[in-house]
């Protein structure tokens, strides 16, 4: 080979190397920066770098025990916790991660927690609304729910919801269901809590009304009263120990205390009064002026006679028995030494 060729070969590679050269050189690179939101919660793979224009790179975000990915932000969008991006300028990119809680779930003896279940559910996002439905078997009932029951909607209701702000532990307690049986006799009814079969959970307090009817009064509560407050009442309370029936008793109001007068009248200026009833008792009055009214405070015999004398001089007497204002009967004599008498039953 001349010289002359050899030249122009080493002058053609050299060439050559200055066009890759400059090639390369004009292809650009940029830098990927990666963080984690919380620190610590998790890690992305890869953890960035420099990247030339145009290339694709997998981001892969995860998550160490109690969190769970959440989204991407920064030069990046998105939920999945794996992306695929393009590098056409410099990005910086974070991935941030939620906490999760766990909910640990039991019951006592009676019933079960049917919503979740029982047991550990540890993955739980942060602000979970969760449902919680609890199941008391035969002879029994929900009482409440008991531990970290702060989050509970409602601790008295067997179907509730917890929100998952934290670990919680909780407890469905159910406890022994027991009838009362309520009923009355003829003149009244119990309107609270009503006639049949209730269901209440042990150490329940009842409140109980009666109430009778027109021309009737409550008298008392028979049955199982062991428990009730106030057997004579038509207002109190049972606890709920055991299986209870129980009997609201009324009976027919007693006929109204009669109110019974007698008036003596006449032109007669006094008489002897002689009162008598139906157990014999006999009551005598002197020289009574007339006219003369007695109303008897109380007058619960069903019998009486009233005999009125005159006392010697011509004159009239009238005696009148009244019952409850109205004249019932009425009796008059003339002359001197004459007897007027009158009677009531109420036979």
């Amino acid at each position: 080979m001349n010289k002359k060729k050899l030249a122009g070969i080493i002058a053609g590679s050299i060439i050559a190397i200055i066009v890759i050269v400059v090639i390369a050189t004009n292809t650009p690179t940029y830098t990927l920066s990666v963080s984690v939101s919380p620190s610590g919660a998790g890690s992305v793979s890869p953890a960035g770098g420099q990247y030339e224009s145009g290339e694709q790179v997998i981001l892969t975000a995860s998550p160490v025990s109690g969190y769970t990915f959440d989204y991407w932000w920064g030069s990046a969008s998105g939920t999945s916790p794996t992306i695929t991006i393009t590098m056409d300028s410099d990005k910086s990119i974070t991935a941030n991660f939620m906490t999760q809680y766990g909910l640990t779930i039991g019951s006592t003896v009676g019933g079960n927690v049917s919503s979740p279940g029982e047991g550990l559910f540890p993955d739980y996002d942060a602000g979970t609304v969760v449902a919680l439905v609890a199941m008391a078997e035969g002879g029994y009932h929900f009482v409440e729910w008991t531990g970290d029951v702060t989050a509970i909607a409602d601790v008295y209701d067997a179907e509730s919801t917890i929100t998952m702000n934290g670990d919680y532990s909780i407890t469905a307690e159910f406890a022994p269901a027991y009838d009362l049986t309520v009923s009355s006799s003829a003149g009244g009814s119990v309107t609270t809590p009503g006639e049949g079969t209730f269901t209440y959970g042990a150490g329940t307090v009842v409140n109980l009304v009666a109430r009778a009817e027109e021309g009737y009064d409550f008298v008392d509560w028979t049955g199982d009263v062991g428990t009730i407050a106030y057997v004579n009442y038509y207002s109190t309370t049972i606890t709920i120990d055991s299986d209870k029936s129980i009997t609201a008793n009324f009976e027919p109001e007693p006929p109204p205390t009669p109110e019974v007068e007698y008036k003596i009248t006449g032109t007669a200026s006094q008489v002897d009064v002689t009162l008598n009833n139906a157990t014999g008792g006999t009551e005598q009055y002197d020289n009574v002026s007339v006219p003369h009214t007695y109303r008897f405070d109380t007058f619960s015999d069903w019998f009486l006679y009233i005999s009125a004398q005159n006392q010697g001089e011509y004159g009239s007497v009238t005696v009148t028995i009244y019952l409850n204002g109205g004249v019932v009967n009425t009796a008059t004599s003339e002359g001197a030494y004459v007897i007027a008498t009158a009677s009531y039953s109420r036979l």
